[in-house]
């Protein structure tokens, strides 16, 4: 999410670039919360007031570790399978 602007009642307009949600936020002690367009209801939205933009996150698998012979003998020992081997 990304702050937009300010209303004249003074809450902050915050949108979403990529489904299009429009909402405006009042801050504590007087919290409010209005939803002016609702793009997409299962996206997660995050934002803050710091200047930093998210993107998408890509997740991908970790890349094989190399772990030396006796580690992976005190895993298997110790009932983990580290390479998914075991039937």
């Amino acid at each position: 999410m990304i702050l937009a602007g300010t209303a004249e009642s003074g809450a902050e307009e915050w949108i979403c670039p990529s489904c299009g949600r429009r909402m405006l936020l009042r801050w504590p002690p007087d919290y409010e919360k209005l939803v002016l367009e609702h793009g997409d209801d299962t996206a997660v939205h995050v934002g803050g007031k710091g200047g930093l933009r998210m993107g998408q996150a890509v997740v991908a698998p970790a890349a094989a570790a190399d772990v030396p012979d006796d580690e992976r003998q005190w895993l298997h020992d110790n009932g983990i399978d580290w390479d998914g081997e075991s039937a």
